[in-house]
Parts: structure tokens; C-alpha cells; sequence
């Protein structure tokens, strides 16, 4: 059985991504925070991969910003991320590279070449 989030986190992610649109920095530090903070939950790069790629009724934009967070954080901690996961994303990430949306697919060519 593949992995599933949990759909009120799922819930509250998408809020979060949907709120870095926001011109007003004071929300802009509260989302960095808020986004420093889930870097240290275990499953988060799965959420991020979720989002991305399984999400498909979600505006491209949310998509994009999932897949950037994705490759940002596999970048900055590919050392300690379990092989298994990184095995996972890379998988999951060239399944979905025929993706219909333009900015998707850059999206998860970045995270494949980060990789």
C-alpha cells in the first residue's frame, strides 16, 4: 500500500501554500516559520510529493510550490533522508513527469535533476 497523508494536515498544507501568494510580509515570515517547522516532520517530503504530483485538481501554482519546497528540501538534507524515501521520490517524481501541466512538469524536472 503506498503511502497517504493524513487529509487535515493535507488540509492545512494546502491552506499554507495557498497563503505564500500573499503580499503582506508579516504572513510571509509566519509561512517560513510554519514551513521551517514541518521540515522536521518525518513524512513531509511525502506530503510535498503528494501535493505535486497526486493533486492534480489543485491550481498549478500550489502544485509548483510543493515541488519547489520538495526539491529545496531534498537538496539541503539529501544526507539524511533514507534512501528508501529518496528511492520513492525518484520513482514517483519520473511516473509523473507527462504531467498535462507545463509548470508541473519544469517543477518536477528540477526535482528529478536535484536528485
Amino acid at each position: 500500500m503506498e503511502w497517504q497523508p493524513e487529509p487535515e494536515s493535507l488540509r492545512q498544507l494546502i491552506q499554507l501554500f495557498n497563503s505564500t501568494q500573499s503580499v503582506d510580509n508579516a504572513v510571509q515570515q509566519q509561512n517560513n516559520q510554519r514551513l521551517e517547522e514541518l521540515r522536521r516532520v518525518p513524512d513531509f517530503i511525502n506530503y510535498l510529493l503528494f501535493v505535486l504530483i497526486v493533486m492534480k485538481d489543485e491550481n498549478s501554482t500550489v502544485r509548483a510550490v510543493a515541488g519547489l519546497l520538495l526539491k529545496n528540501n531534498v537538496r539541503q538534507d539529501f544526507a539524511s533522508i533514507p534512501p528508501h524515501v529518496l528511492e520513492y521520490v525518484k520513482r514517483k517524481s519520473i511516473d509523473a513527469i507527462g504531467d498535462p501541466d507545463t509548470l508541473v512538469r519544469h517543477t518536477l524536472g528540477t526535482v528529478i535533476a536535484t536528485i
